[in-house]
C-alpha cells in the first residue's frame, strides 16, 4: 500500500515508455517489503538543467537516467564515483539530505553479464560503437579487465577523439583508437576483433546494419545494449556467421542488481531478476 511515508524511486529519461525497470523494481521492493515505489519519468530533453532539482525538490532517494540525461547532469551532482568520472556519464544518482551522487554502472553490468557467459576478457580486442556515456562506461570497464586494444567508433569522430583522450589518462599504456562509425573504418578497427559493444542510441541503427561483421575473429561476440529493439542491428548477420549475439537484457539485469543495492543496501541475486522479466516484462 502506498503510503504518505512511501519513498520514490525512478527512471528519468527520454523515452522510458518501454523501460522493463518499473517492473523490475516494485516487484523487488514487493518481495523485500520495502516500503517504496519506482515510477519511469519522460522529461523532454530541454528540461535536462532541472533534472537534479526536481530529484531534490521531489526528495526522490534514487534514480537511474538513462539517454539524454546521463551526461548532461554532471554538472549538477556534488559528488560522483571514479567510475562515473571515466565514462563521463551517471545512470544512477543517490540523494542524500540534498546531496545527489552519481554512479555509473553500464561497464560493470556488462561486464558482469559477459563474464557469466564465459567470455575471457583479458588479452581480447574489442570494438565499441558509439562514444556517449555507455560506450566509454562500456571501453573503460573492458580496459580495466585487461583487454589488450579498445577501438570507438562514432557517428560524430570528435566525440569518439574526446572519449579516447579521457581513457588515456588512466589506461594510456593500452592500445586505444577513435575512428568515424563507418563500414570502412570499422572492417579496419574490427578486422579479427573478439568482441564488438554496440552502444549507439537508437538511431544509430542505420548506421551500425551498414558494417560487415564477416571481419571478426571466428567465434566473436556481439553486443547490442538497446535491449528494447525486436529486431537489432546484425543479429541476423551474426548468427549467419556463427557469432554470439546478446541483446542488453543480460547487462540490464546485472545493472538493476547493482542499482538496487544502491537504492536500498540490499543485494539482490541476477537470477531473480531474471525470473522477474520472464514473468513481467
Amino acid at each position: 500500500m502506498i503510503t504518505a511515508r512511501t519513498r520514490v524511486y525512478g527512471l528519468i529519461g527520454h523515452p522510458v515508455r518501454h523501460s522493463l525497470s518499473p517492473a523490475m523494481y516494485n516487484e523487488l521492493f514487493d518481495r523485500y517489503g520495502i516500503d517504496a515505489v519506482y515510477l519511469a519519468f519522460d522529461v523532454p530533453p530541454a528540461r535536462a538543467e532541472r533534472v537534479a532539482d526536481a530529484i531534490r525538490t521531489l526528495d526522490l532517494v534514487g534514480v537511474n537516467l538513462t539517454v539524454p540525461f546521463k551526461e548532461q547532469v554532471l554538472p549538477q551532482l556534488d559528488d560522483m564515483t571514479v567510475a562515473a568520472e571515466e565514462a563521463g556519464a551517471v545512470n544512477v544518482v543517490i540523494h542524500n539530505g540534498g546531496a545527489l551522487r552519481g554512479y555509473n554502472t553500464d561497464g560493470e553490468g556488462l561486464i558482469r553479464y559477459l563474464e557469466l557467459q564465459g567470455l575471457s576478457l583479458g588479452g581480447l580486442r574489442a570494438v565499441v560503437l558509439g562514444a556517449g556515456g555507455a560506450g566509454r562506461a562500456v571501453a573503460s570497464a573492458l580496459l580495466e579487465r585487461g583487454a589488450a586494444s579498445v577501438a570507438i567508433l562514432n557517428r560524430t569522430l570528435s566525440r569518439a577523439v574526446v572519449a579516447r583522450g579521457a581513457l588515456e589518462r588512466r589506461f594510456g599504456h593500452h592500445e586505444l583508437s577513435a575512428l568515424p562509425l563507418r563500414p570502412e573504418t570499422f572492417a579496419q578497427a574490427a578486422a579479427g576483433a573478439h568482441l564488438v559493444v554496440n552502444c549507439t542510441s537508437g538511431d544509430g541503427a542505420r548506421a551500425v546494419s551498414a558494417l560487415d561483421p564477416a571481419v571478426l575473429s571466428p567465434g566473436a561476440t556481439w553486443v547490442d545494449i538497446n535491449y528494447w529493439m525486436p529486431d537489432p542491428p546484425q543479429q541476423a548477420a551474426c548468427a549467419a556467421l556463427g557469432l554470439h549475439f546478446h541483446t542488453g537484457l543480460g547487462m540490464l539485469v546485472h545493472q538493476a542488481s547493482l542499482a538496487f543495492e544502491l537504492f536500498t543496501g540490499h543485494p539482490v541475486e541476477v537470477p531473480v531478476l531474471e525470473a522477474i522479466i520472464r514473468e513481467r516484462g
